[in-house]
């Protein structure tokens, strides 16, 4: 027998927002920091953020209700082992993102986006690209990083496979090449990305004391020019779905005679079912895409088989490298043919 439709639950969608709002807030009050130097009350904690005690009171509470922070008598405190990603100060703060307000203006958007089919406010391009990402990817490299170690593994690196040629495509701040390189210390990397996203790259390149065993190409990934026979292994790690298929299927066809033989082609992506009811997290990221390219969306596993058999790639299998901002997807590994 079929469940009755719950109204209840529309409301308690709806609400899901709120809890998302809060935490940005409290990130863009940076109200952790305070509370990094021991339990504060509100009022303490409101002296530091300029904020006004009741609404930092609200805030947080709200926090600690979401399980984020800790309140004990009246007093609030980090959890153990929170500080490294909620502290500005951490090279793996995950708030830089978080904090701004384009997530919220994109998102207040949507109902046009919907009626025009375009960008609310589009970030696949060079000039917003370049001061987006930036932002972003501090954020993706914290939590991209065990990911990233999982698929090395499961590429082999340093194992089956050392000396690796690697080509890094909108590699960001390179966490995926930077995994590879971490197995297989006789790896070299190309990496791809826009020139201001690249000069980011460098500093997490040079960070993880990898700058002697990259290179790097500058330039739109769907114009720049790879070469023939160059790589053993080409990372697409999280730009497929800004893509479109149009330039997707372009992309593959491309890769496929910079690859050596037998070389690998890696994709990491938010992967819906092939009926796109769920999981909720990838096929509603569509709608992130909807409203920050011309032609991005979330793509099945067999629309990214049926592109890259086009482009004649084979052996086409997965790996399950865990989650990726919430969203479990696996990787999928495809052999040039």
């Amino acid at each position: 027998m079929q469940t009755p439709f719950d109204p209840q639950r529309l409301l308690q969608i709806h609400h899901s927002a709120l809890s998302a709002r809060a935490l940005s807030s409290a990130f863009e009050l940076d109200i952790f920091s305070p509370l990094s130097k021991g339990r504060k009350s509100a009022e303490e904690v409101a002296a530091v953020s300029g904020a006004s005690a009741r609404g930092v009171r609200m805030l947080l509470d709200g926090i600690a209700a979401l399980a984020v922070i800790e309140k004990k008598d009246g007093r609030y405190g980090l959890l153990p082992g929170s500080a490294r990603y909620l502290l500005p100060s951490s090279p793996d703060y995950i708030g830089a993102v978080l904090a701004g307000g384009q997530l919220w203006q994109s998102w207040g958007g949507l109902s046009e986006a919907v009626r025009s089919g375009r960008p609310a406010l589009a970030v696949d391009k060079k000039e917003r690209a370049e001061s987006f990402f930036p932002l972003l990817i501090r954020t993706l490299h914290a939590l991209n990083r065990e990911p990233a170690r999982r698929l090395a593994i499961a590429l082999g690196a340093g194992t089956i496979h050392k000396g690796m040629r690697v080509l890094d495509l909108a590699c960001g701040s390179a966490v995926w090449s930077l995994a590879i390189a971490e197995a297989d210390r006789e790896a070299r990397v190309v990496a791809q990305d826009f020139p201001g996203v690249l000069e980011e790259t460098r500093a997490y390149v040079a960070r993880e004391g990898c700058a002697g065993r990259f290179d790097y190409l500058p330039g739109d990934l769907n114009e720049v020019s790879f070469g023939r026979e160059k790589f053993d292994l080409t990372l697409l790690g999280n730009i497929v779905h800004s893509l479109g298929e149009g330039p997707a299927r372009s992309l593959f066809a491309r890769l496929h005679p910079a690859l050596r033989p037998q070389g690998r082609l890696a994709i990491i992506d938010f992967i819906p079912d092939e009926d796109r009811t769920g999981p909720p997290a990838p096929v509603l990221f569509a709608l992130n895409m909807l409203l920050q390219t011309e032609e991005g969306d979330s793509f099945t596993l067999s629309q990214y088989r049926a592109w890259l058999e086009d482009a004649g790639f084979e052996g086409i299998e997965t790996a399950e490298i865990g989650e990726q901002g919430g969203m479990a997807s696996p990787a999928i590994i495809a052999r040039k043919g």
